[in-house]
């Protein structure tokens, strides 16, 4: 009946395997006489009319070559497949299927090649987008098989090249199985830059076509960011590492934020440096929240005693925005509260316009008892130039009850000058002789001490602290020592609030009275921990990051990627998308106190590049977007243009200049071929980094995109798992089984099956033997070959 011989002739066989078995499939072609068929296929499928006929080497598309010989036997009919089985296009098995149904069989014969040594590089890895003047690095996968003669590392000379210019050299050592190698290098000038890796080796090496990857990046131009500093003098270090990381740094002190969305587009990102939610109007903090959520750009914030839970920001537009919320995470048993209430009483406290602040200090110390609950304790000292205990410390719920605690706050009458020393003295004192776990004091006064010795107040509050005692203070009105009241806090380890309407002082109090018990300061070594592999940490080893000395401990959003935690399994580090934009949230904060060590890491500014970088905006958005698709080995140029609104743009002259791995390029026009795309069909068959730069003219406006694109080495020359020779023979005995077909060790076998042959078998019995002479010259023919295929 009719036979095809489908001779696979991919370049995984050699060049002399190839021959071999081409003179093999012809010789039986021939003894077979007119009703036998040979189909050489590679990357496609070839009818021999010549010697000189060849299929393309580059690729093996098993199931075109099984296509092709259905189509030549309509009526069924016996295949013969001679290939090593390894495809790299297409779907040989379902093809096999759709023989079988069609009344073929196929028989296979699996080429084994013999283990050659075999150099490849699989990967070359860069960040897609950069900033002039960012370090990034590049990562070099290389593969090495010894082969089965070779033994032991492989000398090599690995270059990296940007364009035509060489970047840099190492001579490296190949192990058996994967390497991997780094180079750092510098962003230049914005714009696509072309990468590409190349690998010489003195010897140990089968081809040279896969001794070569490439890859592409975007150097776009600097980002803007904007610090907002919840205390004037923050984040130096911060400002410094992303300046020096290719970001355009600004700063601005968190009042001065401003509330209207539109005068912050200019800026691709925020940084919260320890900003307290009591320094930000509602309407500041809702324009952050649509600054990420409606436009698409960043934010990040950062940990210390004023952000996060300590800051205030539970109910308000900041937590939305932000990959944690502000509810404590779970604890075994909550701490018991000693919480001092430190109140202002002179003269000046009852001066208002229709509202008086003493009577505010009062009312907030009030609504602080109904905050606590039982087994916490309270104390409230009033304060002129003499201190008077108004409530003596006390627990809740013992003794006094909290209506008759109440009324003795009420009971609190004003006196006459200001020492907010002496009340200090006299409070700190008192509350290190009580128990319990957390221990904190609120100081609230509009005026200005008489004693202005800062080194003294330095002394009280820094003994306090190394007693575990914290202190944050409210600032009444624009007569308050504002200075002197955000120095105590800062040493104090508290937050300082600046009350500018009588109004604002319960909210404040009971803020701290709420922020006191949830008990979210965690002050202690430790390290942490990896909770998920993030770009964030890309390039960075956990282990290696520095000691933390504390963080504000919130809990994690479901929906958010928790990427560092602590021991105990609070967030220090999350990202989220949120609507169009990104969030981050840092727990630890900048540097001191808590993230100190970390100011002296080498990564210190590639870290915090990498976490804001994360949640800004993709430069690449805009009207023009292009991308590039392959499908069945062709390429398509897509180019979608949208115009201010979101319509499409129609009718516009797009045209494309194509920068090719060499150097050279090309110009191509696109056409139209739906509402705002245009498309065009490219050839780009050599491997390597391509740029695309795309020109769109409409109405005597252009505007203008590039891209990059990498075609990679075929497949064909890329290392496969099982490199012993029989990686294919599964999938041969699969297509045999599929069509009822048999798996013969030699073609000579095969033939024998065939009624008919055996006398014309007898009378050629030399011809194997020249073929096994052949092949046998095959393999010392590929140990030399690679000369042949370099360029």
């Amino acid at each position: 009946g009719p036979l095809v011989l489908l001779v696979d002739q991919s370049d995984s066989l050699g060049a002399a395997g190839r021959a071999a078995l081409r003179a093999q499939a012809e010789q039986l072609a021939a003894e077979a006489g007119s009703e036998a068929r040979v189909l050489l296929f590679g990357a496609d499928v070839v009818v021999p009319d010549s010697p000189s006929s060849a299929a393309d080497p580059t690729a093996s598309d098993l199931a075109a070559a099984l296509r092709v010989a259905r189509g030549l036997l309509p009526g069924g009919g016996r295949v013969w497949l001679l290939s090593d089985g390894i495809q790299t296009s297409g779907d040989a098995l379902a093809e096999a299927q759709r023989a079988a149904q069609a009344g073929l069989t196929i028989d296979v014969v699996p080429v084994v090649a013999a283990g050659l040594p075999e150099a490849a590089i699989t990967g070359i890895s860069a960040p897609r987008l950069l900033s002039p003047g960012e370090a990034f690095t590049v990562v070099i996968s290389v593969s090495y098989a010894p082969g089965q003669s070779g033994s032991g590392e492989l000398p090599a000379q690995l270059r990296l090249w940007q364009g035509q210019q060489l970047l840099a050299e190492q001579q490296v050592r190949l192990s058996a199985g994967n390497n991997s190698f780094s180079i750092r290098h510098t962003a230049g000038a914005p714009g696509v830059i072309q990468l590409r890796a190349e690998l010489a080796l003195p010897t140990g090496d089968t081809f040279a076509a896969n001794n070569s990857a490439a890859a592409t990046a975007t150097i776009t131009r600097p980002p803007m960011v904007l610090m907002v500093l919840g205390r004037a003098g923050q984040g130096g270090e911060l400002a410094g590492a992303l300046s020096n990381q290719g970001m355009q740094v600004s700063h601005i002190e968190a009042a001065r934020l401003p509330a209207r969305l539109a005068d912050l587009m200019s800026y691709d990102g925020i940084v919260l440096v320890d900003v307290s939610a009591s320094l930000l109007s509602l309407d500041q903090m809702t324009t952050l929240r649509e600054f990420v959520r409606s436009e698409g750009h960043g934010l990040v914030a950062t940990g210390g005693y004023n952000s996060f839970t300590l800051g205030g920001y539970k109910g308000t537009p900041l937590e939305d925005v932000l990959p944690v919320t502000m509810e404590p995470p779970p604890r075994p048993q909550r701490a018991n509260v000693a919480l001092l209430l430190i109140v202002d009483r002179s003269a000046s406290m009852t001066a208002a316009f229709g509202v008086s602040k003493f009577d505010m200090a009062k009312e907030a110390a009030q609504l602080a008892t109904d905050s606590l609950k039982a087994d916490d304790r309270l104390g409230v000292l009033g304060f002129d130039t003499q201190t008077l205990w108004a409530v003596p410390f006390q627990q809740i719920g013992a003794g006094l009850s909290v209506a008759q605690i109440q009324e003795q706050i009420a009971g609190l009458a004003s006196g006459g000058g200001t020492s907010i020393e002496g009340a200090l003295a006299v409070g700190l004192s008192a509350l290190a002789q009580q128990p319990g776990e957390i221990r904190h004091a609120v100081l609230l006064t509009d005026g200005r001490s008489f004693t202005n010795d800062y080194l003294i107040y330095q002394q009280l509050v820094e003994t306090a602290r190394a007693q575990g005692i914290s202190l944050s203070t409210i600032a009444i009105g624009a007569d308050s020592d504002t200075a002197l009241l955000d120095q105590l806090a800062a040493w104090g380890g508290g937050r300082y609030y600046y009350a500018g309407q009588p109004e604002d002082i319960p909210r404040l109090t009971l803020l701290e009275s709420k922020i006191a018990q949830a008990d979210p300061l965690v002050e202690a070594p430790l390290r942490a921990e990896l909770a998920q592999a993030h770009p964030i940490l890309r390039d960075l080893a956990p282990a290696d990051l520095p000691q933390l000395d504390g963080y504000v401990a919130v809990s994690e959003r479901a929906s958010a990627d928790l990427i560092l935690r602590s021991p105990e399994g609070d967030p220090l580090l999350a990202a989220w998308q949120y609507g169009l934009g990104r969030a981050a949230a840092w727990l630890p904060g900048t540097g001191a106190p808590w993230a100190a060590r970390w100011l002296s890491w080498p990564a210190y500014e590639r870290f915090w590049a990498q976490l804001v970088r994360y949640t800004l905006p993709d430069p690449e958005g805009g009207p023009i977007q292009v991308r590039l698709t392959t499908q069945s080995g062709a390429t398509r140029l897509i180019v979608d243009a949208i115009q201010p609104g979101g319509h499409p743009l129609n009718l516009a002259t797009v045209a494309a200049r194509i920068t090719l791995p060499d150097g050279r390029y090309a110009d191509v026009e696109l056409r139209q071929s739906a509402p705002g795309r245009y498309t065009q069909d490219l050839s780009l068959p050599d491997p390597g980094a391509y740029v695309v730069s795309v020109a769109v003219t409409h109405a005597g406006q252009r505007e203008q995109r590039a891209v990059g694109y990498v075609q990679p080495t075929a497949s064909e020359y890329l290392p496969r798992e099982g490199e012993d020779g029989t990686q294919g023979a599964a999938l041969l005995a699969a297509i045999a089984q599929a069509s009822g077909g048999s798996v013969h060790a030699a073609l000579d076998q095969a033939a024998g099956q065939r009624p008919g042959q055996t006398a014309a078998r007898s009378a050629n019995a030399g011809w194997p033997w020249l073929v096994g002479l052949a092949l046998g010259l095959w393999v010392l023919e590929i140990a030399v070959r690679r000369g042949v295929l370099q360029r």
